[in-house]
């Protein structure tokens, strides 16, 4: 199975007189096309959150407008630039489980499931006991499956670039003694921190991936690099 990641595409609406919309729609378009024309196509592509800039519908009009050339399945979790009613009303019905933007997608050979880590007054992290109660209880339903997670917010530091991302340290204490103590979850891809990394955290594979837009990008060349359409494949079995 190939999993296709992009993230913080921070994307505003088509009238937008901001000097960054049109490079950053042009980065997703580049983005999509680069990913339409791999061979092996990748089974599904997953958004890491801080999928637009304001929130406002309109922004989410042009996202929708700009993903609908993908030849394959796209799954989204909502970062802190995200508006949990409008990116609803823009992505349902994939994106429901009551006040949070947390879903299970079952019709691969690995499950995949995202997760909701945005509080709307805060830019940090935050995954609440009744967040924690929902993940432990969905891993608990498969135990069986091959799983991979997917959140915008790091659950732990990424150099002095990222540090303490969570608004309470318990929470990303208890994400991680939950997705320890299940053994099916083989990965956790995250966003957020705009930068490329990796290591093992909860027993597992952890990622996070630089932006998709070019004038966010961390950790990278940008003037050598600024026409390089950036995503993160990602290949796993079902064993």
């Amino acid at each position: 199975m190939l999993i296709a990641q992009i993230s913080d595409t921070h994307i505003l609406a088509e009238s937008s007189h901001r000097p960054e919309a049109g490079p950053r729609a042009e980065d997703l378009r580049r983005c999509i096309a680069d990913i339409n024309c791999l061979d092996p196509a990748p089974d599904l592509v997953i958004h890491t959150g801080d999928t637009v800039q304001t929130g406002a519908p309109a922004d989410y009009a042009h996202l929708r407008k700009l993903l609908a050339p993908l030849r394959m399945p796209v799954y989204l979790a909502p970062g802190n630039r995200d508006d949990r009613a409008n990116f609803r009303a823009a992505f349902e019905p994939a994106a429901a489980d009551g006040i949070f933007l947390q879903y299970t997608v079952e019709e691969f050979p690995v499950r995949l499931v995202a997760l909701d880590s945005i509080d709307p007054a805060h830019n940090q992290g935050v995954y609440c006991a009744d967040r924690q109660r929902w993940l432990d209880a969905c891993l608990s339903a498969a135990p069986g499956r091959p799983t991979i997670l997917f959140i915008h917010h790091p659950p732990f530091d990424v150099g002095q670039h990222y540090i303490d991302g969570y608004r309470d340290p318990a929470d990303r204490a208890a994400l991680a003694a939950i997705v320890a103590r299940h053994r099916q979850v083989r990965r956790l891809l995250c966003g957020h921190c705009h930068r490329s990394s990796q290591r093992i955290w909860a027993d597992t594979q952890a990622t996070t991936m630089p932006s998709v837009a070019r004038d966010l990008r961390e950790g990278i060349d940008a003037q050598r690099l600024a026409g390089t359409p950036l995503y993160q494949l990602h290949a796993l079995t079902a064993r």
